[in-house]
């Protein structure tokens, strides 16, 4: 039973799946219409024929009490002749009738043979009827005189109901084939409606794999079409998008990871190189210093010379850690804190260099203003900000100003505006990377160590256009969505 069921049932499901969206759509709605028509007409069809029936029941029931008040005065009169006459109704429904007196003996009847019978029962009270039989009491002036039984022809009614039953099925016959080619014209446009967004999207699928070469591929790692389905189609399209876009990402990955050990290699290189000269520039100042020593040392000139060796040797001390802060690599470890604070210690920490120049600063951050982020590390970056800041500034009048702000979704802004020269607008595309300067003796790393602090924050640093002096930016978000797990080296 089992197996004939499913070799019955997978043609079926081999012709669905290969049938197209449009065929499917249209084949639903036809069921669907179908299905209401069949409800419809079934719930007519019944009731038609029980108002039918119930209209039959009442036109005989109505006859009944015709005869009942026709037998009145020929029952007083004992007129058997007319009697005779109601008992021999010629309606086609009634099979016969009987009219009967007070002592229930029939009186009249379309069979001789029952004249003079006593009917076993009691006269009905009022006009009322049983399956086939119609009963009806004969008053006069309130007295019961008797009684009318009709028994109606089940045979006929049925026909009669049929008749007109069969007029009733042919409008419905009518009205379903209007109703099949309404629902036809229905059952295209909707397909339509529903397959159009479909097919032109599958179009630009198709159109899109021929331009990117999707379907330049092997023919053993192609899969061949589900079905003649457009949904299927599409789906399979989807599929093959996505497995081509994940090979392409994987190349550009690939590309990307290539791409950074080069920069990375070039990096080096470069820093290798500027090292070398400033270590080489730094050597030639102290071997020149220590051979005048050597040669024409005195006590007038001692200091000057030992002041030059010790400024170049501090020279080499700040270019080497530098270096070595930019070299090493940084992992953040975020806390929620205070941003005010923050601002406030980064001011303490440069009071004396603040004060040796004179220079007034002043910090305007909200009090409740709280982010997630590692203060070692963002105080490292507000560090080497203001050291620029305080380098760049005159000897009087200078000023600083450290702000912080909250912004839409989830963004933080902490800055260091200054009013001192700014930053040249050749060197404003370069100045994050490592050794640009705009100091004399600057090692220029301090902004690229800003840069890579950002990056394991998931954040960034701009250098904002402004009139007078320069304006760095630190741009960080409000709450990070997990521990920053990032190494840069």
């Amino acid at each position: 039973m089992t197996r004939s069921y499913v070799a019955m049932v997978h043609p079926i499901s081999q012709f669905w799946r290969s049938m197209t969206w449009r065929a499917k759509s249209m084949a639903f709605v036809l069921l669907l219409v179908a299905l209401i028509y069949l409800l419809i007409s079934i719930f007519l069809y019944t009731s038609v024929r029980t108002d039918l029936t119930s209209q039959v029941q009442t036109e005989l029931m109505r006859l009944t009490q015709n005869l009942a008040s026709d037998a009145a005065d020929p029952l007083l009169l004992k007129d058997g002749g007319k009697l005779s006459k109601l008992a021999n109704s010629n309606n086609p429904l009634v099979r016969s009738v009987v009219v009967v007196n007070h002592l229930g003996v029939i009186v009249a009847s379309k069979h001789i043979a029952q004249l003079g019978q006593t009917i076993q029962r009691p006269l009905p009270e009022a006009a009322n009827h049983q399956n086939d039989q119609f009963m009806a009491p004969i008053l006069a002036d309130g007295h019961r005189l008797g009684a009318v039984w009709v028994n109606s022809d089940r045979q006929q009614i049925a026909e009669l109901v049929n008749q007109r039953l069969n007029r009733t099925t042919s409008r419905l016959l009518i009205l379903g084939l209007i109703t099949a080619l309404l629902g036809l014209l229905g059952a295209y446009l909707v397909s339509l409606a529903m397959t159009r967004p479909v097919l032109r999207l599958l179009g630009e699928i198709e159109n899109m794999e021929a331009r990117l070469g999707l379907e330049e591929r092997p023919a053993a790692s192609r899969q061949p079409p589900l079905s003649g389905d457009e949904l299927h189609r599409l789906e399979r399209a989807f599929r093959l998008t996505e497995q081509r876009l994940k090979e392409h990402l994987m190349e550009l990955r690939q590309l990307h990871q290539r791409q950074q050990a080069m920069q990375c290699m070039a990096t080096i290189g470069e820093m290798s190189a500027q090292v070398a000269h400033e270590i080489r520039n730094a050597l030639s100042s102290l071997r020149g210093a220590a051979r005048y020593l050597v040669r024409y040392g005195n006590e007038e000139n001692q200091g000057d010379f030992i002041r030059i060796i010790e400024e170049e040797v501090q020279r080499l001390y700040d270019m080497t850690q530098g270096f070595l802060d930019f070299g090493r690599p940084y992992a953040a470890a975020p806390v929620d804190m205070e941003i005010r604070s923050l601002l406030e210690r980064s001011v303490q920490r440069h009071t004396a260099d603040l004060e040796a120049k004179a220079i007034a600063i002043s910090v305007d951050c909200p009090a409740s203003l709280h982010a997630l982020l590692d203060p070692s590390l963002i105080g490292q970056a507000l560090s080497n900000l203001l050291l620029n800041a305080i380098d760049a500034l005159p000897p009087t009048g200078g000023h600083i100003h450290l702000y912080a702000e909250s912004l839409p979704h989830y963004q933080l802004n902490i800055g260091v505006r200054d009013n001192g020269p700014g930053i040249p607008d050749e060197k404003r595309d370069t100045i994050f990377k490592p050794y640009v300067t705009t100091k004399t003796k600057g090692s220029g790393l301090g902004l690229a160590v800003v840069t890579k602090i950002m990056m394991v924050h998931d954040g960034g640093v701009e250098l904002r256009t402004t009139a007078t002096g320069a304006d760095f930016v630190l741009h960080l978000p409000l709450r990070l969505p997990s521990p920053v797990e990032n190494r840069l080296s």
